[in-house]
C-alpha cells in the first residue's frame, strides 16, 4: 500500500513537472513574486521578532534596570534626561536591599598614543561588576577584579575581539601588553569572545573597542549640579523588588542632598528631579521600533498586493485550461483530485521560491547590519536560523494549502461538464465574476493604502533633506585630544596650545578659516545635545531654552552663521572669555517681544543657564537648521575649550585637508597633542541625515514596488476579463457598437473595483478619525489626514493606470475583424 501511495505521489510531482515546464513564464512569475515578497516579510519578521519578543542573551535580563531621571520645575518638565552624576556615584557607593548587583558605564572616545598611526577608540569605562553582569564570554584572560573596582586607580582593559584581531594579529600573547591614553598605561587583563552582543546602553549604533577600569573616565569630577549622558548606572534587582518602589527611595534619598547642594545655584535651587528605572531591553531598542514596524508594515502590504496577483495568475491558468480540466472532470475527476493537483504544482513552485526568500532575507540581513536603514539594535544577532527557516516553511505552507482549496473551490463543476458540448463559449462560467472583482479592488485597495502611506514618508524625508542647513558643508572637523596634558598642565595653559594649533594647521594648510571651540551643532558625538537656557534674571521663572556653543570669531564664521546685526567677538573677548553672546535669529525675535525692545537686542542683558553674572548681547546671526532638532535657538559664547577641542578648518575651492597633515601641524606646537577624530562637515551631515536618506529610498522603491505588482495584477485580472467577454462585445459590435462605447462598458465594468477600494479606504479612514475623537491615535489616519494631496495623487497614479491597461488589453479586440471573436479565436 506504501509502495501505491509513493507510485502515486511520483506520479502527481512528474505530471505537475511537466505542466509547469509547458508555462515557464507563469513558473517563474510566480517564483519571483513569491521569493522577492516573502523574503522582505521574513526578514522584516525576523527583525521585529529579535527586538520585541526574543529574550536579551543575557542571564535574569528581565531584572536588569538603567537608572534614569528627568528635571522639573513647579509640576514642568525642563529636562526630559537628567540625573545628578554625584548621586549616581553615591547610590553605587551604597547597599540597597532591593538590589542584587549594581555597575557603572561610562562612554568616551580617545586616541591609542602608543599604537603605530595613534588610532582612535570606542572606550567604555566600567566597574568590575558590569562585564560579568552581561555574561560576556572571554576569548582570552579575565574580567576586571573587584582589586580593580571603583577607586582603585589601578589601570587595567580588556579588548573587544575586533580590537584584538585588527591591532594585535590575534596574538595569544597579547596579555600583559599596554595601551597609552593620556599618558596613562592600561596593562590588557582579557579579551572577549567575537560572539559577545554588547548591550548598547548610549546611541545607536554604539559598538566599544576597549572596557577600561572606571576610575580613569574622562566626565571630569561630578557633582550635584552636573549631568552627563555619558554615565550610566546599572542595576541588577533581586526577584521580587519593585522597581518603581526602588525609583522612589532613590528620589527620597536624594532630594535634601539635592535642594542643599544647589542652595546658590540661580537655575538648579527651584528645581526637582524625578528618578524612574528603565528596563536595560528598553533602552537597548531605543527609538528603532517605529522603523521596524514600518518596515514590517510595507512588507505585509507588499506581500497582500503579491497574494492578490498570485490569486489572479493562478485563476487565470485555470480558466486557461478549461478544456483540459472539462475532460478530466468528464472522466470522472472529483474536487479532492483537482486539489492534489494544484497542491503538487505549488509545491514544485514552492521549492526555489523558498531558496530565493532566504536568499532575499539574507541579502536584508546584510544590509541592515551594514547600516543602511540606520543604526538599529540587536543586529549583530540577527540572521537565517532555524526560527526563519521554519517561519518560511510555515508560510509557503499554508500559501499553498490555502490558494489549493481556494482555487478548487471557485470551479464550478457542473458548467465544465456542459462545456464541452458548448465550443469553449461557456468558459465565462467557470469562476465567479464577483471573485474576480474582489481580486481586482483588494489588490486596487492595498496598492492605494501603501502609495499613500509610503508617498507622505518620502515627501517628509525629503523636505528635511532639501531644506537648507545654514552650515558650511565644505569645511573640515578635526577633534583633537590633549594626552596627558589633561591631568598635568591648567586650563589656561591647554586653552593657549589649542589656539596655537589652530594657527599652525592655518599656516601648514594655507586655509582660510581655522577656528577652534567646543563640539559643533552636528558631530561625530552622540545624537544631539541636551538643550539649555537662558533668562531675563538669574532667578527668573521664564525660561528660553536654546542650545549654547561656543568658540571664537573664526569658528562661527566656519560654522556658516552670518551676522545679521551688531559684531562678532574680537579676538580680545575669546582670550579674556567675557560675559558676551552672539545670539540665533529665532531667540532674538522670542526676546524682542519680552524684552520690549524697539527692535533692536544688541547691548541687552540676559542669564545663561547656570550663570550668576549676566551676559550682553553683542550679535545676531543667522539659524542653523539641523536634523534630529526641532529648535533653531541657540546662544554662542566665546570661550576655548578647555578639554577636547574641535577645530572647524574652511580651505579655498579645489583644495584638500589630511589627517597627517594636521598631526605633523600638531607635532609642532606638543607632542601630546593628536588628532582623533577628522571627518568632513558633508560626512557628518550626512550621517545625521541617513535617516531621511534611507527613507525616501525605502519609499521609493517599495511605491514603485507596490505599484509593479498591482500592475501585473490589474492586467491579468483585465486581460482574463476581456477576453472572457470578447463574444459578448463581438455580438454587440456586430449590431452596430461603436468602438467608443465598448470601451466606455469596458473602462465602467473594471473602474467598478476602483470604486469600491476608495469607498472602502474612506470607510476606514472616517472610522479611525471617529476613533480618535475619542481618544484613539492611528499613525495611518494621522498621514493621510496631514497629505490629502498625496491620497489623491495615488488615486489618480492607480486610475491612470488601471485606464491604460484597459486600452492596452481592449485595444487588440477592437482592432480586429469581428468574425474571429465571434468564432471565438483568442487575443493575441
Amino acid at each position: 500500500m506504501r509502495c501505491k501511495d509513493t507510485n502515486m505521489l511520483q506520479h502527481w510531482f512528474h505530471t505537475a513537472r511537466l505542466l509547469l515546464r509547458q508555462q515557464q513564464l507563469y513558473a517563474l512569475t510566480m517564483i519571483l513574486t513569491l521569493g522577492l515578497t516573502l523574503g522582505a516579510l521574513v526578514a522584516t519578521f525576523n527583525l521585529n521578532y529579535q527586538l520585541f519578543m526574543a529574550p536579551l542573551p543575557y542571564p535574569d535580563a528581565e531584572r536588569l534596570q538603567l537608572v534614569r531621571g528627568s528635571q522639573w520645575q513647579q509640576d514642568e518638565q525642563v529636562a526630559k534626561e537628567w540625573l545628578p552624576a554625584q548621586a549616581q556615584l553615591d547610590i553605587y557607593r551604597q547597599d540597597w536591599p532591593e538590589v542584587a548587583t549594581k555597575a557603572l558605564h561610562n562612554i568616551s572616545i580617545d586616541v591609542a598614543q602608543n599604537l603605530p598611526g595613534n588610532p582612535s577608540f570606542n572606550l567604555g569605562y566600567v566597574t568590575p561588576e558590569f562585564l560579568p553582569m552581561f555574561d560576556a564570554p572571554l576569548a582570552l584572560g579575565r574580567h576586571l577584579s573587584q582589586a580593580e573596582g571603583l577607586d582603585s586607580q589601578v589601570p587595567v582593559t580588556v579588548l573587544s575581539y575586533q580590537v584584538w584581531q585588527q591591532h594585535f594579529a590575534g596574538d595569544p600573547a597579547v596579555l600583559g601588553k599596554t595601551l597609552q591614553f593620556r599618558g596613562v598605561s592600561f596593562t590588557v587583563v582579557g579579551v572577549l569572545a567575537a560572539h559577545f552582543v554588547e548591550p548598547v546602553l548610549a546611541a545607536p549604533g554604539w559598538s566599544t573597542d576597549l572596557w577600561l577600569s572606571y576610575d580613569f573616565h574622562d566626565m571630569g569630577t561630578p557633582n550635584w549640579s552636573f549631568n552627563s549622558n555619558q554615565m550610566h548606572l546599572l542595576l541588577k534587582l533581586k526577584p521580587d523588588s519593585n522597581p518603581a518602589q526602588l525609583a522612589h527611595s532613590f528620589e527620597q534619598w536624594a532630594a535634601p542632598e539635592f535642594t542643599a547642594a544647589n542652595q546658590s545655584n540661580a537655575f538648579l535651587k527651584n528645581s526637582s528631579v524625578r528618578w524612574r528605572l528603565e528596563p536595560v531591553r528598553n533602552r537597548i531598542l531605543g527609538d528603532a521600533a517605529g522603523l521596524s514596524l514600518s518596515l514590517l508594515a510595507g512588507s505585509i502590504l507588499l506581500t497582500a498586493i503579491a497574494i492578490a496577483n498570485i490569486a489572479n495568475l493562478v485563476l487565470g491558468r485555470a480558466m486557461a485550461q478549461q478544456r483540459s480540466l472539462t475532460i478530466r472532470i468528464t472522466l470522472g475527476a472529483r474536487p479532492a483530485h483537482l486539489f492534489r493537483q494544484y497542491l503538487t504544482e505549488f509545491s514544485l513552485l514552492a521549492i526555489p521560491a523558498l531558496l530565493l526568500c532566504l536568499g532575499v532575507a539574507e541579502a536584508c540581513y546584510q544590509s541592515l547590519q551594514a547600516g543602511y536603514a540606520g543604526p538599529l539594535p540587536r543586529l549583530q544577532e540577527l540572521g537565517s536560523g532555524a526560527l526563519s527557516v521554519l517561519f518560511t516553511i510555515g508560510l509557503l505552507i499554508m500559501l499553498c494549502l490555502t490558494l489549493s482549496v481556494w482555487l478548487t473551490r471557485q470551479l464550478n463543476y457542473r458548467q465544465l461538464q456542459q462545456s464541452l458540448q458548448q465550443s469553449g463559449k461557456g468558459a465565462a462560467v467557470q469562476v465567479s465574476g464577483r471573485t474576480r472583482q474582489l481580486l481586482l479592488m483588494s489588490q486596487t485597495l492595498f496598492c492605494l493604502v501603501t502609495l499613500i502611506y509610503c508617498s507622505q514618508i518620502f515627501v517628509q524625508a525629503l523636505a528635511k533633506l532639501r531644506q537648507p542647513s545654514g552650515l558650511d558643508l565644505h569645511t573640515y572637523q578635526v577633534a583633537l585630544t590633549q594626552g596627558s596634558l589633561l591631568a598635568s598642565s591648567q586650563n589656561e595653559e591647554r586653552r593657549q596650545l589649542f589656539v596655537q594649533a589652530a594657527e599652525a594647521v592655518k599656516q601648514q594648510s594655507n586655509a582660510m578659516l581655522v577656528g577652534v571651540g567646543g563640539y559643533p551643532p552636528i558631530s561625530f558625538w552622540q545624537a544631539g545635545f541636551a538643550m539649555s537656557s537662558v533668562s531675563q534674571q538669574a532667578d527668573a521663572t521664564r525660561l528660553y531654552p536654546s542650545y549654547r556653543y561656543s568658540g571664537d570669531t573664526e569658528y562661527l564664521k566656519a560654522l556658516g552663521l552670518q551676522l545679521q546685526s551688531g559684531e562678532m567677538f574680537s579676538t580680545q573677548q575669546v582670550l579674556n572669555q567675557d560675559n558676551v553672546v552672539v545670539i540665533s535669529s529665532s531667540l532674538a525675535h522670542r526676546l524682542a517681544a519680552d524684552f520690549a525692545t524697539d527692535g533692536s537686542l544688541i547691548d541687552k542683558v540676559l542669564y545663561l543657564r547656570g550663570a550668576t553674572t549676566p551676559s550682553r548681547i553683542i550679535g545676531v546671526v543667522s539659524d542653523l537648521t539641523l536634523p534630529g532638532q526641532s529648535d533653531s535657538a541657540a546662544v554662542y559664547t566665546p570661550a576655548t575649550p578647555p578639554a577636547f577641542p574641535h577645530l572647524l578648518v574652511r580651505l579655498p575651492d579645489g583644495q584638500s585637508l589630511s589627517r597627517d597633515l594636521v598631526n605633523q601641524a600638531l607635532a609642532q606646537v606638543h607632542p601630546q597633542l593628536k588628532v582623533f577624530r577628522f571627518h568632513t562637515s558633508a560626512e557628518i551631515f550626512a550621517e545625521h541625515t541617513q535617516d531621511a536618506k534611507v527613507a525616501t529610498i525605502v519609499t521609493a522603491a517599495l511605491s514603485l514596488l507596490a505599484l509593479a505588482l498591482a500592475g501585473l495584477g490589474i492586467f491579468a485580472v483585465i486581460r482574463t476579463q476581456i477576453q472572457l467577454r470578447q463574444y459578448e462585445l463581438a455580438v454587440r459590435q456586430s449590431l452596430g457598437a461603436r468602438p467608443q462605447h465598448l470601451l466606455q462598458l469596458t473602462l465602467i465594468d473594471n473602474l467598478k473595483p476602483l470604486l469600491w477600494a476608495v469607498l472602502l479606504l474612506s470607510l476606514a479612514y472616517s472610522t479611525l478619525q471617529l476613533c480618535q475623537s475619542f481618544g484613539l491615535s492611528f499613525r495611518f489616519a494621522q498621514h493621510l489626514q496631514k497629505a490629502p494631496l498625496n491620497a489623491a495623487l495615488a488615486l489618480l497614479t492607480v486610475l491612470t493606470l488601471t485606464v491604460l491597461i484597459v486600452l492596452g488589453c481592449i485595444r487588440p479586440l477592437l482592432g480586429r475583424a469581428v468574425i474571429q471573436s465571434l468564432r471565438g479565436q483568442a487575443v493575441n
